[in-house]
């Protein structure tokens, strides 16, 4: 190889052009590496077989591995191009002096500027001075950008030099600024300390303060509750010893201070709002206290809201027409029920108030036709209308569609005189639309063809009140449902022919929320099955006396989240089951209130259920004669939010009653009738334990003496219900002991107790002022005079002076 590139060194540069231009050194390459790789038998043969091939295929597809087969093809090249240049010697400097050119050219410029002179059979290319100002220039050039290189390089290394300076100079400025600011806040920071050690011995100072005024207060209180105890307790005793008690003698009546504290102290807007809780009797004598009560008496605030119904029996036409007159441009709410003695004249002075938005004229005997025309008139903003038990006919409603064009609340409860045309006349009307609410309760006269016209008209209905309607069908009610689509809040109690048609229709609205059913025997679990899983919004749910459903009911209603109020009484077929079923659905966490109310199936281990019920606030489990003392009553007490329980005709003695009480000392409203085993001891640690008992139901408690309601009246001074009826050994001691400490008593039941006589109510007129229901029914010890006495201090009293009852139970 080197003797062939030694003998290539000196040959022609035509020669070497030759070579080139016939790719000789590339068919050399490739028969070199098809020899190195392949290693033939026969070199020669193979070189000449590839020769014939070459010259057969042409040098088009000529590549330096085409003489290699597939599989045995290297990835690199075995003969590198340097070699072939050194082979064939290709990098002499004779080839850099000599340019093909063309045939053709004779004399002209060359490539770079010079003029050929001629050109000789080397074909020589000398440069000419073109060449050379060419060179020059291109070396010139080179040296200017290398130049400018040198100088951006300079240039970009001062910016950068002075960027990097200009960061040091931020950043001790930065670190300038955080070092005046860190004195800064050190000085802060010890005046703050400085500041929060003042602040510390002020709040010390101020908190003993308030501990020592707060402990003067309490002492003050605990010394005035003390002695009232003292005096309390001398007072039971000398009772007990049966010593003459005056009759004045009674405590918490007052302190004789008469000063008017109410207005000086308190100021003129609490002032009107204490006396915004008083009735219109109350509010004249107020006004004749003082002038200061007058003037508050007579605020604009305390005449947007009159109710006449306290004083039905007392008021005349003259009265209402002249507080009317003065209130007139305020009152908003008026309320007549029961106002029987009213005439024209009272409702054309309603007529006058502009602003009144509610109206309750039910139970007026004097409302007709005429009346009510110029009510409406008078009156176009009503919002509230009721007029129910009143003798309106079709004209009434027919007024009330043309005139009223905003009532949103209507109640025709018990109105017999109008007919299905008179419905007709409140669809037509302008009200139809506004119209919300509406009560039909005991309007028999009403057919399907009513419900039809009503339903037409009134689709934007919420709440439809059917009560105490005995001839409602399925007729009726199918009309209602398929146009009033909107009705969330249903009553149809007393309607024993409606079956599970309807109740699937209404359920199919998706929009009940409360519903209430009662004595109706057609109605299935098929319905609550529908209810449940349509009504998922359903809140109030009134089932009583619906002997068809069973617990399948209760389970279908258990998903329904938002349930707050379930009435199942009377409906016997209710066990343990449906109850757990209802514990273990998603309705637990939002029911306050559960009534199982003769639920005979119901025993102990639905009371374990209920104890899941965490927010319960009332239950009734009368007469399920299931529950035991220990197993059941007991469990009640883990109620903690429990409030008012009713567990009547129950096996609850005194050691289940002490229980009861001491697990929840939270109770309000207790009701224990007929819990014939309850003894003085039993009542007396239920009263010690729950003081706060403001309503308590004892009645048929055969066992309880004098002792029981000693210990009540001194442990529930709040007390403001009580029923003894049926409690045969309650003497006149025992209405001594209530009247001379539970001032807050307004209802009071006796009936039955043989022993008590007219002295008791002496007592009750002496001691409980504010005493308002008193029921005295078989007091054969209870004269009529005195009881005839005692309603001008009772507005509702109930006397008989009959024969027990059989069912009361005494021999």
């Amino acid at each position: 190889m080197a003797n062939m590139a030694a003998s290539m060194k000196g040959q022609k540069p035509e020669l070497k052009h030759y070579l080139r231009s016939n790719k000789l050194p590339d068919v050399y390459e490739a028969l070199l590496t098809g020899l190195a790789v392949m290693c033939p038998d026969d070199p020669l043969q193979f070189i000449l077989d590839k020769l014939r091939c070459l010259k057969e295929n042409g040098m088009e597809e000529l590549n330096w591995d085409m003489f290699v087969e597939d599989y045995m093809k290297p990835p690199n090249k075995v003969i590198t191009e340097s070699n072939l240049d050194f082979i064939f010697n290709l990098d002499d400097e004779s080839m850099i002096d000599f340019i093909d050119i063309p045939v053709n050219i004779q004399r002209g410029q060359g490539y770079f500027g010079g003029r050929f002179e001629g050109i000789t059979k080397s074909r020589k290319i000398w440069p000419t001075p073109e060449m050379y100002a060419t060179a020059y220039g291109h070396y010139n050039m080179s040296l200017k950008n290398m130049c400018f290189s040198a100088w951006m390089q300079y240039y970009l290394h001062k910016k950068k030099k002075k960027m990097a300076m200009e960061k040091k100079m931020t950043r001790a400025a930065l670190h300038h600024a955080h070092r005046i600011l860190r004195v800064h806040l050190n000085v802060w920071r010890d005046w703050l300390r400085y500041r929060k050690g003042c602040q510390a011995m002020a709040y010390h100072k101020l908190k003993r303060i308030y501990f020592v005024s707060v402990g003067i207060v309490l002492f003050r209180e605990w010394r005035a509750v003390a002695k009232r105890n003292k005096d309390q307790r001398e007072y039971f005793e000398r009772l007990e010893r049966g010593e003459n008690v005056d009759d004045e003698e009674t405590f918490g009546q007052g302190d004789g201070d008469a000063q008017d504290k109410l207005s000086g102290q308190l100021g003129i807007e609490l002032a009107v709002k204490v006396f915004s809780f008083l009735d219109i009797a109350d509010l004249a004598r107020c006004a004749c206290v003082c002038r200061s009560w007058k003037v508050i008496a007579y605020h604009s605030s305390l005449w947007n809201r009159l109710d006449f119904s306290k004083v039905r029996n007392r008021v005349t036409d003259l009265v209402t027409t002249k507080l009317l007159s003065k209130c007139r441009p305020y009152l908003i709410h008026l309320s007549m029920r029961g106002c029987t003695q009213l005439q024209s004249s009272t409702f054309l002075s309603i007529s006058e108030c502009r602003n009144l938005q509610d109206l309750n004229l039910s139970q007026c005997k004097g409302l007709d036709d005429e009346s009510l025309k110029f009510v409406v008139k008078g009156c176009k903003i009503i919002l509230y209308l009721n007029l129910s038990h009143t003798h309106i006919t079709d004209a009434s409603l027919r007024t009330i569609s043309k005139y009223c064009h905003n009532v949103q609340f209507l109640s025709l409860a018990y109105c017999k005189k109008f007919s299905d045309r008179g419905l007709q006349y409140l669809s037509a009307g302008k009200c139809s639309k506004k119209l919300e609410y509406l009560d039909l309760s005991g309007c028999l006269q009403i057919t399907p063809d009513g419900f039809k016209s009503l339903s037409s008209g009134c689709n934007m209905l919420q709440t439809l009140v059917l009560n105490e309607f005995p001839t409602l069908n399925d007729d009726c009610m199918m009309a209602v449902a398929a146009k009033c689509t909107k009705i969330h809040t249903l009553s149809i109690l007393g309607s024993p022919l409606l079956t599970d048609e309807t109740f699937k229709r209404l359920a199919n609205n998706r929009n009940l929320r409360k519903l209430r059913i009662e004595g109706n025997q057609r109605i299935s679990d098929l319905s609550l099955k529908a209810i449940g899983k349509n009504c998922t919004d359903l809140e109030h749910l009134y089932l009583a006396d619906c002997q068809r459903l069973t617990d399948a009911s209760l389970k279908a209603i258990a998903n329904c989240s938002k349930l707050v109020v379930c009435n199942i009484a009377d409906v016997v077929q209710i066990t343990n089951t449906g109850v757990q079923s209802l514990a273990e659905g998603s309705c637990a966490s939002s029911m306050r209130e559960l009534n199982l109310t003769n639920c005979i199936r119901v025993g102990d281990m639905a009371m374990f259920n209920i104890r899941k019920f965490k927010n319960l606030v009332y239950l009734s489990v009368c007469f399920c004669e299931h529950i035991s003392e220990k197993s059941g009553i007991e469990l009640l007490g883990q109620l903690h939010a429990l409030v008012s329980l009713d567990i009547s005709g129950c096996n609850c003695s005194d050691e289940g009653l002490s229980s009861l009480g001491k697990y929840n000392n939270h109770l309000r409203d207790v009701t224990l009738s007929e819990c014939a085993d309850i003894t003085d001891l039993g009542l007396q640690k239920f009263t010690q334990q729950c003081k706060d008992i403001e309503r308590l139901d004892l009645s048929h408690c055969k066992l309880l003496t004098d002792g029981a309601i000693k210990n009540l009246a001194f442990c529930c001074r709040y007390l403001t219900s009580l029923n003894l009826a049926g409690c045969k050994l309650i003497t006149n001691l025992s209405i001594q002991y209530l009247s001379g400490v539970c001032h807050h008593l307004h209802t009071l039941d006796i009936s039955g107790c043989i022993i008590i006589t007219d002295k008791a109510l002496k007592y009750l007129r002496k001691g409980c002022k504010k005493l308002k229901y008193l029921t005295m029914l078989y007091c054969k010890g209870i004269t009529k005079h005195a009881a005839m006495k005692m309603t001008r201090h009772v507005p509702a009293l109930k006397f008989s002076d009959d024969e027990i009852p059989v069912y009361y139970g005494y021999k």
